[in-house]
């Protein structure tokens, strides 16, 4: 494994990270609009989770790139 790749993973979850936190999440908490029913800061928790799991396959793929022959 690169540690190239293993620091944007880790940089990218840490501003994952952030974003679930104080002072970001407030800002996106005062949002009141509904997207396909569900309120704003849910979609927004859901859409930082999807991030994550882009990532994370986005990363096992590249990893696996580098082993094949």
């Amino acid at each position: 494994m690169h540690s190239t790749g293993l620091r944007a993973l880790a940089i990218v979850f840490a501003a994952i990270f952030v974003a679930t936190m104080w002072p970001v999440y407030p800002l996106v908490r005062q949002v009141h609009p509904f997207v396909f029913g569900l309120p704003f800061p849910l979609v927004y928790v859901l859409g930082l989770t999807l991030l994550s799991f882009i990532v994370l396959l986005l990363f096992d793929r590249y990893v696996h790139q580098d082993d094949d022959p």
